[in-house]
Protein backbone atom coordinates (compact mmCIF):
# COMPACT_ATOMS: atom_id res chain seq x y z
CA UNK A 1 0.00 0.00 0.00
CA UNK A 2 2.61 2.41 0.67
CA UNK A 3 5.11 2.22 -1.81
CA UNK A 4 1.58 1.98 -4.13
CA UNK A 5 0.75 5.81 -2.59
CA UNK A 6 4.12 7.29 -2.77
CA UNK A 7 3.94 5.95 -6.76
CA UNK A 8 2.98 9.68 -7.31
CA UNK A 9 6.29 10.98 -5.95
CA UNK A 10 7.69 9.30 -9.05
CA UNK A 11 8.42 12.19 -11.23
CA UNK A 12 8.11 10.13 -14.61
CA UNK A 13 4.13 9.48 -13.37
CA UNK A 14 3.74 12.38 -11.56
CA UNK A 15 1.57 14.52 -14.33
CA UNK A 16 -0.94 11.62 -15.13
CA UNK A 17 -0.98 10.57 -11.53
CA UNK A 18 -1.96 13.43 -10.15
CA UNK A 19 -4.88 14.72 -12.40
CA UNK A 20 -6.15 11.65 -11.43
CA UNK A 21 -5.94 12.48 -8.11
CA UNK A 22 -7.64 15.90 -8.59
CA UNK A 23 -10.35 13.97 -10.73
CA UNK A 24 -11.80 12.00 -7.89
CA UNK A 25 -11.00 14.70 -4.89
CA UNK A 26 -12.92 17.08 -6.91
CA UNK A 27 -16.18 16.02 -6.23
CA UNK A 28 -15.27 15.91 -2.33
CA UNK A 29 -14.39 20.15 -2.50
CA UNK A 30 -18.33 21.53 -2.53
CA UNK A 31 -18.38 18.85 1.04
CA UNK A 32 -15.53 19.81 2.78
CA UNK A 33 -15.48 23.36 1.85
CA UNK A 34 -18.93 23.82 3.50
CA UNK A 35 -16.99 22.79 6.79
CA UNK A 36 -14.41 24.91 5.96
CA UNK A 37 -16.95 27.86 5.61
CA UNK A 38 -18.90 26.63 8.94
CA UNK A 39 -17.29 29.14 11.40
CA UNK A 40 -15.91 27.24 14.55
CA UNK A 41 -14.66 28.92 17.71
CA UNK A 42 -14.56 28.23 21.59
CA UNK A 43 -13.25 30.02 24.85
CA UNK A 44 -10.21 28.62 26.71
CA UNK A 45 -8.23 29.97 29.24
CA UNK A 46 -4.49 30.28 29.62
CA UNK A 47 -3.26 31.29 33.10
CA UNK A 48 -5.93 32.96 33.63
CA UNK A 49 -6.46 34.60 30.25
CA UNK A 50 -9.75 34.24 28.28
CA UNK A 51 -8.65 33.46 24.42
CA UNK A 52 -11.36 33.18 21.49
CA UNK A 53 -9.94 29.82 19.27
CA UNK A 54 -10.43 29.28 15.72
CA UNK A 55 -10.90 26.03 14.79
CA UNK A 56 -12.62 23.90 11.81
CA UNK A 57 -13.13 19.89 11.22
CA UNK A 58 -12.90 18.45 8.11
CA UNK A 59 -14.30 14.98 6.95
CA UNK A 60 -15.16 13.29 3.99
CA UNK A 61 -18.34 11.13 4.79
CA UNK A 62 -17.49 8.59 1.67
CA UNK A 63 -14.37 8.09 3.05
CA UNK A 64 -13.93 8.40 6.85
CA UNK A 65 -12.21 5.54 8.49
CA UNK A 66 -14.08 5.46 11.86
CA UNK A 67 -11.91 2.65 13.35
CA UNK A 68 -8.72 5.21 13.07
CA UNK A 69 -8.23 8.01 15.42
CA UNK A 70 -8.90 11.78 14.51
CA UNK A 71 -6.01 14.03 13.34
CA UNK A 72 -5.03 17.48 14.97
CA UNK A 73 -2.93 19.22 12.90
CA UNK A 74 -1.17 22.62 13.29
CA UNK A 75 0.51 24.90 11.10
CA UNK A 76 3.88 26.99 11.19
CA UNK A 77 5.38 29.81 12.11
CA UNK A 78 3.80 32.52 10.38
CA UNK A 79 0.25 30.53 9.46
CA UNK A 80 -3.16 30.11 11.02
CA UNK A 81 -5.07 27.18 9.96
CA UNK A 82 -6.06 28.30 6.46
CA UNK A 83 -2.45 27.78 5.38
CA UNK A 84 -2.66 24.54 6.43
CA UNK A 85 -5.68 23.51 4.65
CA UNK A 86 -5.01 21.78 1.78
CA UNK A 87 -3.19 18.89 3.52
CA UNK A 88 -6.07 19.03 5.81
CA UNK A 89 -8.49 18.42 2.81
CA UNK A 90 -5.92 15.81 1.50
CA UNK A 91 -6.19 13.50 5.12
CA UNK A 92 -9.49 13.96 4.94
CA UNK A 93 -9.52 12.34 1.66
CA UNK A 94 -7.25 9.52 3.22
CA UNK A 95 -10.28 8.96 5.58
CA UNK A 96 -9.23 10.88 8.89
CA UNK A 97 -11.40 12.86 10.57
CA UNK A 98 -9.44 16.41 10.68
CA UNK A 99 -8.92 19.35 13.02
CA UNK A 100 -7.40 22.61 12.24
CA UNK A 101 -7.01 25.06 14.61
CA UNK A 102 -5.17 28.48 14.72
CA UNK A 103 -3.53 29.32 18.11
CA UNK A 104 -3.84 32.71 19.52
CA UNK A 105 -2.17 35.58 17.20
CA UNK A 106 -2.96 34.13 14.03
CA UNK A 107 -5.78 33.75 11.96
CA UNK A 108 -9.54 34.92 13.53
CA UNK A 109 -7.93 33.33 17.05
CA UNK A 110 -7.62 36.21 19.60
CA UNK A 111 -4.04 38.31 19.98
CA UNK A 112 -2.83 36.76 23.34
CA UNK A 113 -0.98 39.02 25.82
CA UNK A 114 3.00 39.22 26.29
CA UNK A 115 2.44 36.91 29.52
CA UNK A 116 1.24 34.24 26.93
CA UNK A 117 3.95 34.54 24.34
CA UNK A 118 6.95 36.23 26.18
CA UNK A 119 9.02 32.90 27.55
CA UNK A 120 11.68 30.51 26.75
CA UNK A 121 8.79 27.69 25.65
CA UNK A 122 5.79 26.41 23.70
CA UNK A 123 3.90 25.38 27.13
CA UNK A 124 1.07 27.89 26.85
CA UNK A 125 0.63 27.06 22.73
CA UNK A 126 0.38 22.97 24.08
CA UNK A 127 -2.42 24.25 26.60
CA UNK A 128 -4.42 25.19 23.89
CA UNK A 129 -4.07 22.25 21.53
CA UNK A 130 -4.90 20.19 24.86
CA UNK A 131 -7.86 22.44 25.69
CA UNK A 132 -9.20 21.81 21.98
CA UNK A 133 -8.84 18.26 22.05
CA UNK A 134 -10.70 17.86 25.13
CA UNK A 135 -13.42 19.81 24.17
CA UNK A 136 -13.63 18.84 20.66
CA UNK A 137 -13.07 15.25 21.00
CA UNK A 138 -14.25 14.41 24.62
CA UNK A 139 -11.75 11.64 25.67
CA UNK A 140 -10.84 10.57 22.54
CA UNK A 141 -7.40 10.25 21.64
CA UNK A 142 -5.94 12.33 18.59
CA UNK A 143 -2.95 11.54 16.44
CA UNK A 144 -1.40 15.17 16.62
CA UNK A 145 0.68 16.75 13.49
CA UNK A 146 2.66 19.67 13.63
CA UNK A 147 4.92 21.23 10.81
CA UNK A 148 7.91 23.14 11.33
CA UNK A 149 7.39 25.52 14.75
CA UNK A 150 4.12 23.46 15.19
CA UNK A 151 6.06 20.09 15.53
CA UNK A 152 7.51 21.90 19.07
CA UNK A 153 4.37 22.85 19.68
CA UNK A 154 2.78 19.01 19.36
CA UNK A 155 5.94 17.43 21.27
CA UNK A 156 4.84 19.06 23.74
CA UNK A 157 1.67 18.19 23.44
CA UNK A 158 2.56 14.47 23.28
CA UNK A 159 5.02 15.05 26.21
CA UNK A 160 2.81 16.46 28.88
CA UNK A 161 -0.66 15.54 27.93
CA UNK A 162 0.03 11.56 26.53
CA UNK A 163 -3.62 10.44 27.44
CA UNK A 164 -4.61 12.96 24.42
CA UNK A 165 -1.93 11.54 21.99
CA UNK A 166 -2.07 7.98 19.79
CA UNK A 167 0.91 9.43 17.93
CA UNK A 168 3.05 12.50 16.79
CA UNK A 169 4.07 13.49 13.42
CA UNK A 170 7.05 16.15 13.27
CA UNK A 171 6.38 17.46 9.77
CA UNK A 172 9.96 19.48 8.14
CA UNK A 173 10.29 19.97 12.30
CA UNK A 174 11.83 23.44 13.68
CA UNK A 175 13.66 23.93 17.00
CA UNK A 176 16.18 20.80 16.99
CA UNK A 177 19.32 23.52 16.58
CA UNK A 178 21.16 25.07 19.42
CA UNK A 179 21.95 28.55 18.95
CA UNK A 180 20.92 29.91 15.56
CA UNK A 181 20.24 33.38 14.79
CA UNK A 182 16.75 34.36 15.08
CA UNK A 183 17.34 37.31 11.92
CA UNK A 184 19.09 34.39 9.81
CA UNK A 185 16.34 31.98 10.61
CA UNK A 186 13.80 34.57 9.65
CA UNK A 187 15.68 35.18 6.35
CA UNK A 188 15.66 31.54 5.48
CA UNK A 189 11.71 31.40 6.06
CA UNK A 190 11.20 34.50 3.45
CA UNK A 191 13.67 33.14 1.06
CA UNK A 192 12.01 29.16 1.09
CA UNK A 193 8.64 30.66 1.02
CA UNK A 194 9.16 32.55 -1.86
CA UNK A 195 11.30 29.79 -3.90
CA UNK A 196 7.89 27.55 -2.76
CA UNK A 197 5.62 30.35 -4.18
CA UNK A 198 7.34 30.21 -7.19
CA UNK A 199 7.48 26.16 -7.47
CA UNK A 200 3.30 26.50 -6.67
CA UNK A 201 2.88 28.60 -9.56
CA UNK A 202 4.48 26.30 -11.87
CA UNK A 203 3.08 23.56 -10.81
CA UNK A 204 -0.73 25.00 -10.78
CA UNK A 205 0.35 25.71 -14.93
CA UNK A 206 1.75 22.61 -15.71
CA UNK A 207 -0.02 20.00 -13.36
CA UNK A 208 -3.75 21.17 -14.21
CA UNK A 209 -3.94 21.77 -10.28
CA UNK A 210 -4.86 25.52 -10.93
CA UNK A 211 -9.11 25.20 -10.80
CA UNK A 212 -8.94 22.37 -8.48
CA UNK A 213 -6.97 24.81 -5.93
CA UNK A 214 -9.08 28.03 -6.93
CA UNK A 215 -12.29 25.52 -6.25
CA UNK A 216 -10.83 24.75 -2.72
CA UNK A 217 -9.60 27.80 -1.58
CA UNK A 218 -13.18 29.83 -2.52
CA UNK A 219 -14.65 28.62 0.96
CA UNK A 220 -11.50 30.25 2.77
CA UNK A 221 -11.27 33.33 3.95
CA UNK A 222 -8.44 35.74 3.76
CA UNK A 223 -8.03 35.96 7.89
CA UNK A 224 -6.00 38.49 9.93
CA UNK A 225 -2.39 38.83 8.82
CA UNK A 226 0.07 37.58 11.27
CA UNK A 227 2.44 40.26 10.72
CA UNK A 228 0.07 43.08 11.53
CA UNK A 229 2.04 45.70 14.13
CA UNK A 230 0.16 44.00 16.73
CA UNK A 231 1.40 41.06 16.07
CA UNK A 232 5.02 41.19 15.16
CA UNK A 233 6.40 41.21 18.99
CA UNK A 234 4.65 37.72 19.08
CA UNK A 235 6.31 36.50 16.19
CA UNK A 236 9.95 37.93 16.99
CA UNK A 237 9.44 36.09 20.59
CA UNK A 238 8.35 32.76 18.29
CA UNK A 239 11.34 33.30 16.13
CA UNK A 240 13.23 33.56 19.11
CA UNK A 241 12.13 30.33 20.96
CA UNK A 242 12.64 27.91 17.91
CA UNK A 243 16.72 29.18 18.02
CA UNK A 244 17.17 27.14 21.51
CA UNK A 245 16.99 23.68 20.18
CA UNK A 246 14.03 22.63 22.66
CA UNK A 247 12.40 20.06 20.72
CA UNK A 248 15.27 17.39 20.86
CA UNK A 249 14.92 17.40 24.78
CA UNK A 250 11.00 17.10 24.74
CA UNK A 251 11.21 13.78 22.17
CA UNK A 252 13.29 11.64 25.27
CA UNK A 253 9.81 12.10 27.02
CA UNK A 254 7.55 11.14 25.27
CA UNK A 255 6.21 7.49 24.81
CA UNK A 256 3.42 7.40 21.93
CA UNK A 257 4.50 6.65 18.48
CA UNK A 258 6.43 9.11 16.30
CA UNK A 259 7.26 9.91 12.54
CA UNK A 260 9.73 12.33 11.57
CA UNK A 261 8.70 13.25 7.86
CA UNK A 262 11.02 15.82 5.63
CA UNK A 263 11.62 16.82 2.60
CA UNK A 264 14.81 16.20 0.24
CA UNK A 265 15.34 19.96 -0.49
CA UNK A 266 14.13 21.46 2.60
CA UNK A 267 16.93 24.73 3.29
CA UNK A 268 15.44 25.82 6.08
CA UNK A 269 15.84 22.38 8.58
CA UNK A 270 17.62 20.34 6.19
CA UNK A 271 16.87 16.59 7.22
CA UNK A 272 20.52 15.05 6.41
CA UNK A 273 21.53 11.39 6.28
CA UNK A 274 20.78 9.12 9.41
CA UNK A 275 24.94 8.19 9.04
CA UNK A 276 25.40 12.00 10.09
CA UNK A 277 25.74 12.25 13.38
CA UNK A 278 25.39 16.47 13.13
CA UNK A 279 21.91 16.02 10.96
CA UNK A 280 18.67 16.85 11.98
CA UNK A 281 17.29 13.40 10.92
CA UNK A 282 20.37 11.56 12.82
CA UNK A 283 20.14 13.96 16.15
CA UNK A 284 15.78 13.65 16.28
CA UNK A 285 16.38 9.79 16.33
CA UNK A 286 19.02 9.40 18.65
CA UNK A 287 16.95 11.47 21.19
CA UNK A 288 13.82 9.02 21.16
CA UNK A 289 14.81 6.49 23.58
CA UNK A 290 13.15 3.43 22.48
CA UNK A 291 13.91 2.99 18.09
CA UNK A 292 11.18 0.95 17.45
CA UNK A 293 8.90 4.17 18.30
CA UNK A 294 10.17 6.31 15.35
CA UNK A 295 9.55 5.84 11.80
CA UNK A 296 11.52 8.14 9.14
CA UNK A 297 10.70 9.64 6.28
CA UNK A 298 12.71 11.74 3.55
CA UNK A 299 10.39 12.90 0.69
CA UNK A 300 11.56 13.26 -2.73
CA UNK A 301 12.47 16.66 -4.27
CA UNK A 302 10.29 18.48 -1.48
CA UNK A 303 10.79 21.52 0.51
CA UNK A 304 9.74 23.17 3.99
CA UNK A 305 6.43 23.92 2.63
CA UNK A 306 5.04 19.99 2.14
CA UNK A 307 1.63 21.28 3.34
CA UNK A 308 1.10 22.89 0.11
CA UNK A 309 1.10 21.05 -3.49
CA UNK A 310 2.12 18.18 -3.69
CA UNK A 311 0.13 18.04 -0.07
CA UNK A 312 -1.52 14.86 -1.63
CA UNK A 313 1.72 13.05 -1.42
CA UNK A 314 2.75 14.01 1.99
CA UNK A 315 -1.04 13.71 3.07
CA UNK A 316 -0.84 9.62 2.05
CA UNK A 317 2.90 9.29 3.13
CA UNK A 318 1.61 10.95 7.04
CA UNK A 319 -1.22 8.59 6.71
CA UNK A 320 0.33 5.62 6.28
CA UNK A 321 2.57 6.14 9.48
CA UNK A 322 -0.39 6.90 11.16
CA UNK A 323 -2.06 3.08 10.42
CA UNK A 324 1.45 1.75 11.59
CA UNK A 325 1.16 3.77 14.95
CA UNK A 326 -2.02 2.53 15.11
CA UNK A 327 -1.07 -0.78 14.90
CA UNK A 328 1.54 -0.58 17.55
CA UNK A 329 -0.02 1.39 20.09
CA UNK A 330 -3.45 -2.24 19.51
CA UNK A 331 0.32 -4.41 19.95
CA UNK A 332 1.04 -2.95 22.96
CA UNK A 333 -2.50 -2.96 24.31
CA UNK A 334 -2.56 -6.49 23.74
CA UNK A 335 1.06 -6.92 25.08
CA UNK A 336 -0.66 -5.35 28.33
CA UNK A 337 -3.48 -7.49 28.62
CA UNK A 338 -5.75 -4.14 27.61
CA UNK A 339 -7.87 -5.63 24.93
Amino acid sequence: MFEKKLVQNNAAEKPKKIIEVFSEREKYIPEVGEQLENKRSMDIEINGEKLSIDYRELSVAEKENRDGDPVVLLPGFGSGWEGIAELGFSLACEGRRVILLSLPGYGNSSDPSQEYYKNDHFEHEAQVVQQVIDRVLQGKKAHVIGHSMGSEVMASVAEKYPKNVSSLTLLNPAGVNKEESPIKLATTFLASGAHATMEYNARMFFAGEKDYETGLYAHIDRPKSPFDKERIGQRLAEAEKLTHGHLVKKLNNISAPITYVSGEFDTVYPSGTIDDESSQLHRIVQSVQDSSKIEKSVMARLRHNTTLAPDEITAANIDHYLTVAEQKNEKERKNDGLT
